[in-house]
């Protein structure tokens, strides 16, 4: 989750718009930083995407009824996957980058 694409992903996928993800985000980052440190290691991803994930679960579903819920958290978590697959193909980029050169 490291670029403005990556949150209007969320954004577009949660329903909340760019500026609550925006602050979500904030909060998330504050938190990952705080329980892993370096923001280039994978646990610090790995706490990110978890705190972001509840963080906009929790969001979603105060904004919405009971009845449409399921399929909001389904939108809302098709966000998450589609920014977990982007930072895993990065990672992996990065990582290969010297095999290939």
């Amino acid at each position: 989750m490291h670029n403005k694409t990556t949150l209007q992903v969320l954004a577009a996928a949660s329903g909340l718009g760019d500026e609550r993800i925006q602050e979500l985000w904030e909060g998330a980052d504050m938190f990952a930083r705080a329980q892993a440190g370096n923001p280039d290691s994978p646990r610090y991803q790995q706490v990110l995407h978890e705190r972001m994930k509840a963080m906009v679960e929790r969001e979603v579903a105060k904004r919405h009824s009971s009845e449409g819920e399921p399929w909001v958290l389904a939108d809302a978590h098709l966000g998450q996957i589609e920014v977990s697959l982007s930072d895993a193909l990065k990672a992996f980029g990065s990582r290969t980058d010297h095999v290939i050169h």
